[in-house]
């Protein structure tokens, strides 16, 4: 079938993609600039910005399912700007919905966020109907862009998927300022750079694999979707960044040079993510 990919040129979207393409289907990515990856058989890009009308209209006219991985900011390069989110992720995801009104009613797969959206300290595992309190203005905007997509989809018919995953990691993962920790580690380690610690260490986070994740991807292009579909994406097994740093040490053999700042302030303390839902239904 073909598919429309959003932001497939960031680490998600790019594998996801590339996976798809190897079970057969047609990805058409919709890229912001010219720098794509190396040509992969099955996928071709187009460049384009969400609110370009007239690429949307060509792109999205006949496609069976639409994956938007495409955003902008992490919990860190947002802090203290929330405008940063309206601008560069609210807006254009908005005018992308006004374009889809006018096409094909197709299956719109959205990439949320488990580990930015849910309240602090809730008792057990949270699941997809667990309070929602984002602590950063990266997870007000995602759960802001998750509501206004309950209303499209209200409006328009047009069945919606709301992916939550944990940390994803895995190879092709670039490190970040402020992200993408398992990266970076790696990096401090090779290179002997120093690590940065926020807070205690003791924070616990979830990490699910990047095949894991494309797993879940090809489930639901399988799919025939109605309404609005949520679903966390984890790995069930979380451990704190003390932890990870003790592992990577362990299997590299090698000691990692840590520095511990004072917390930055948008980081949960740790949310345990329950993908039974997820796992039943795909």
């Amino acid at each position: 079938m073909k598919i429309l990919a959003l932001g497939a040129t960031g680490f998600l979207g790019d594998t996801v993609a590339k996976r798809l393409a190897r079970e057969g289907h047609d990805v058409v990515c919709v890229v912001r600039t010219g720098d794509v990856r190396s040509p992969v058989p099955g996928i071709s890009y187009v460049q384009a910005t969400l609110d370009d009308a007239q690429v949307i209209a060509e792109c999205a006219g006949d496609a069976a399912i639409l994956l938007h991985f495409a955003w902008d900011t992490t919990p860190g390069s947002s802090k203290g700007q929330p405008t940063v989110e309206a601008v560069n992720n609210l807006l254009p995801t908005l005018r992308l919905l006004e374009q889809l009104q006018a096409v094909a009613r197709c299956p719109l797969v959205f990439v949320s966020s488990a580990g930015a959206v849910y309240e602090e300290g809730i008792p057990g595992s949270g699941t997809e109907s667990s309070p929602l309190s984002p602590k950063s203005y990266y997870g007000a905007g995602k759960l802001a862009a998750e509501m206004f997509l309950r209303a499209y989809s209200a409006q328009t018919n047009s069945p919606v998927v709301i992916a939550r995953p944990a940390n994803v990691y895995g190879p092709g993962q670039v490190a970040k300022r402020q992200f993408a920790i398992v990266p970076t580690l790696m990096n401090a380690l090779r290179d002997g750079s120093t690590f940065r610690i926020w807070g205690s260490g003791e924070a616990t986070r979830d990490y699910l694999y990047i095949d894991d994740f494309a797993d879940f991807f090809v489930a639901t292009i399988n799919r025939c979707w109605q309404g609005v579909s949520v679903f966390n994406l984890s790995s069930e097994r979380s451990c704190s960044v003390n932890d990870l740093c003790q592992l990577l040490e362990k299997v590299s053999g090698r000691p990692l040079s840590l520095e511990r700042v004072p917390e930055r302030g948008v980081d949960l303390h740790g949310v345990e993510i329950d993908s039974t839902y997820a796992m039943e239904e795909l």
